[in-house]
């Protein structure tokens, strides 16, 4: 599983934290939700070598960290994560990402739900990608 890329959004991976395993049941006990950037370089070499991504490899030409809807503010200074392996054994991604043992108050951006749709429209942050390729 990778990340399409969609018209507007930089490739990117969702995730949330939670303060135990047992607390991940329930998404109000989220105490972090953010995305992970994935690097370029790596984005480039599965949308041109994957079938079902086609539409990436153009989206992808019209992007930028700096013109991403969520990543552009830093161009995703903290969000830009790290990969090892390969497409044919498998690759992980890392991003070491800070946080407070208790939620911040809804205000501050803390935990709870991630927010659905986004600039993009559908297939923004928390929809499905656009034109139903992969993601």
């Amino acid at each position: 599983m990778f990340p399409g890329c969609y018209a507007g959004r930089w490739p990117h991976i969702h995730f949330e934290v939670f303060p135990s395993l047992d607390a991940a049941t329930d998404v109000a006990n989220a105490i972090a939700t953010s995305q992970i950037a994935i690097p370029q370089a790596i984005c480039e070499e599965i949308y041109g070598a994957t079938s079902g991504y086609e539409q990436s490899t153009p989206n992808l030409s019209q992007l930028s960290l700096e013109t991403d809807g969520v990543f552009g503010e830093d161009a995703a200074a903290l969000q830009l994560g790290t990969i090892t392996g390969t497409p044919g054994d498998g690759l992980a991604i890392r991003l070491d990402v800070p946080v407070s043992a208790t939620p911040a108050p809804a205000s501050e951006g803390g935990g709870g739900a991630p927010p659905a749709g986004g600039p993009a429209g559908p297939g923004g942050p928390g929809g499905p990608p656009a034109g139903g390729a992969p993601g």
